[in-house]
Formats: C-alpha cells, sequence, structure tokens
C-alpha cells in the first residue's frame, strides 16, 4: 500500500516548497514540470530519479494515481534535472521486477518498508 493520501496532501502543501530551493544542488533529485489535467495550471513536482538502463526510474511513493503521474500520462512533461531540462517523451508505469536492480540496495529496503510496488519510468529526449 502506498503512502496514505493525507501525507501525500501535506507534502503538496508544506514540504515540497521546502524542498524546492535545494532540487537543483543534489543530483537525484530532478523537477518535474506539468500541466494541471483540470485547471491548465503549469506544476512542478520534485522528485527523486534513479537512471534505469538509459530511462530514469520514479519511485511512485503515492501510487499510480497521483496527481502528478496522472498529469503527466495526460499531457505531458518536462524534467529538469541539473541545470538540464528533457522533454519527457514516454513513460509507462513497471512493478518492482523492473525497477529493483536499478535501485540501491539502501533505497530498495526503505521502499520495501513503505510498501511501493509501482514505479514510473520516463523516457527522455534531449535535454534543451
Amino acid at each position: 500500500m502506498p503512502l496514505p493520501r493525507l501525507v501525500a496532501r501535506l507534502n503538496k502543501r508544506y514540504t515540497n516548497r521546502f524542498i524546492e530551493p535545494v532540487v537543483r544542488q543534489f543530483s537525484g533529485f530532478a523537477r518535474v514540470h506539468h500541466l494541471g489535467r483540470r485547471s491548465g495550471t503549469e506544476l512542478q513536482t520534485p522528485v527523486l530519479v534513479f537512471d534505469c538502463d538509459g530511462s530514469l526510474l520514479v519511485a511512485l511513493t503515492y501510487g499510480p494515481g497521483a496527481d502528478w503521474v496522472r498529469n503527466v500520462n495526460a499531457g505531458g512533461a518536462a524534467l529538469e534535472r541539473g541545470d538540464q531540462t528533457f522533454v519527457v517523451e514516454a513513460t509507462s508505469i513497471v512493478g518492482r521486477d523492473v525497477a529493483w536492480p536499478c535501485l540501491p540496495v539502501v533505497v530498495r529496503l526503505f521502499l520495501r518498508v513503505l510498501h511501493v510496488n509501482d514505479f514510473m519510468l520516463l523516457e527522455v529526449g534531449e535535454s534543451r
């Protein structure tokens, strides 16, 4: 079971705002830029990304029904990592069998405790 929706709402409203200024400083973090499905508002979501066979992997700690995941699947996205921005060309939801080999042991242990089973694989194009 992914993290509860209450935790997602608290992170969206408070924690993400504190994380935003430091996202560029750490190589494991990235910022996903996407449009709200209903509002059309430009949104940003900080995520931890891992390299996975030429793609980028994001653990879906709130499950595949999280707002940002649904926004990316509905309208595309860009991913900002460090000083580079990439267009997300394709996404797919994958399970542990695909994701586990791409993750460090400590991250796998943490995600196992949280019962995270879903991951998003992002195919990104050239940086712009």
